[in-house]
């Protein structure tokens, strides 16, 4: 998939190409370093007052709820060639393109509602791969604490609320139980993340050459982590929700990331040394991300 936002010094054009009965918005961006082919994906962006350009583009969105989220065409093209050249070659692959325009419109749709989370009884919630039902228990009890107690249990995430907030409004009594859950999510991550990154860098120090400084969970709109040039890694805290082969993956990309700060060949190739099966699961979170909510 080729980047949206274009790098330091790129020319981008936005333009409107017809497919059939289409008119689907484009931008451009003309690459000095691709010589010959050109390549293209679809994406739902939030653009700045309805403006179209790569200054506008909100690549860090995570749902479509303005109405000036839209279907674009992002494509990257060698710097030589003209945009009727472009348009020439998109035309000749236009089944392709309406295709992923489906698929975008799909994931879309998906993404907003999952974007919609319930916090009330029966709705559903992902832990480690696993589905988990949401079970609100009132605790009655005169000595209960104050605050919001969570407890993954029988396939159940349950929340156990004091007393008072019986007679909250519900749009309250939902943000409440929706900070909480967050903040039980995040508490579970940080622990997990620091235990599997202990055990990867342990195990394949002389790979990576050092340990990092830190690890923290994190909250991110649109990547599932990073390493700093200080070496500190930063993981997503809602990729808690997945299965432990693919929270491995991001962890193993990002400890790679210790000794090469790019993603070169000799990068992926460290990547593929110690999880050989990294694409798999590269691709796994492409395609599904946004139950976990990435797009």
């Amino acid at each position: 998939m080729p980047p949206v936002r274009p790098a330091v010094g790129e020319k981008t054009m936005s333009v409107v190409i017809p497919f059939g009965s289409v008119q689907l918005d484009s931008v451009i961006i003309f690459s000095k370093k691709r010589k010959k082919t050109l390549s293209y994906t679809v994406r739902y962006e939030m653009l700045d007052s309805g403006k179209l350009d790569s200054k506008s583009i909100q690549s860090e969105a995570t749902n479509s709820e303005t109405a000036n989220s839209k279907p674009v065409l992002f494509v990257r093209a060698p710097a030589s060639l003209s945009v009727n050249e472009i348009q020439s070659v998109l035309l000749e692959n236009e089944e392709n393109i309406i295709e992923l325009l489906n698929k975008a419109a799909k994931k879309e749709e998906a993404v907003l509602k999952n974007s919609k989370q319930s916090y009330k009884n029966g709705s559903t919630f992902h832990y480690m791969g696993r589905t988990y039902t949401l079970r609100l228990i009132y605790d009655v009890n005169e000595n209960n604490e104050k605050k919001i107690q969570i407890r993954l249990i029988d396939g159940q995430l349950q929340v156990y609320l004091p007393r008072n907030m019986i007679d909250l409004p519900e749009t309250e009594k939902e943000k409440k139980i929706k900070k909480a859950v967050e903040s039980f999510y995040i508490e579970q991550a940080d622990v997990f993340f620091n235990s599997r990154v202990d055990y990867f860098a342990d195990k394949y120090l002389d790979l990576i050459g050092k340990k990092p400084i830190s690890v923290k969970a994190a909250s991110y709109k649109s990547k599932w982590g990073c390493c700093t040039y200080q070496n500190e890694i930063k993981l997503n805290w809602v990729l808690i929700q997945a299965e432990t082969p693919v929270i491995d993956y991001v962890i193993v990309h990002e400890l790679c990331h210790i000794r090469h700060k790019d993603h070169s060949k000799a990068f992926w190739n460290l990547v593929g040394i110690i999880d050989p099966k990294y694409k798999e699961k590269r691709q796994e979170l492409k395609e599904n991300g946004w139950i976990l909510g990435i797009k």
